[in-house]
């Protein structure tokens, strides 16, 4: 998917669509419409309202799309607060995040060719698995600064 299809699918999709988003952008639903839509060979959304859109949304389409098509994977941060629960909560996520890495692996190369859909599920699971280590690298950080602290 493209950005602008990203950006509009996100705008669509929020609820009450672009007349309930436009506002916190400050803008007319009608012109947050226009500056996402497929249909307008004009249509241009700014980055700095792309930014905003998907820290309102909570929907990474957006960066999702640029990233791939920049080559790059979208890693999520998590906050690095949390107890001893946590942190074996987070290795057990990480243990997953591996399992269904392997487990996409071993589908995609079973036919012995990778399609774009098992190349894009290949990136997100290595996006979860990278942001589950980095989740309990962070909780180790923590407890190594508190401990000096």
């Amino acid at each position: 998917m493209n950005v602008l299809a990203a950006a509009y699918n996100v705008v669509s999709d929020y609820r009450g669509g672009a007349t309930a988003l436009a506002p916190l952008l400050g803008k007319s639903g009608s012109t947050l419409s226009h500056e996402v839509s497929p249909n307008c060979a004009h249509a241009k959304l700014g980055l700095l309202d792309a930014v905003k859109i998907t820290a309102f949304t909570a929907d990474w389409r957006i960066l999702q799309a640029f990233a791939a098509e920049v080559g790059a994977l979208v890693v999520p941060i998590h906050s690095n607060a949390g107890g001893e629960a946590d942190t074996l909560a987070a290795l057990g996520q990480m243990a997953k995040e591996f399992a269904e890495l392997v487990s996409a692996t071993g589908e995609a190369m079973a036919d012995g060719q990778v399609s774009d859909n098992e190349l894009a599920r290949l990136e997100r699971e290595t996006g979860d698995l990278v942001a589950a280590a980095q989740r309990v690298l962070g909780l180790a950080r923590a407890r190594n600064q508190a401990a000096k602290a």
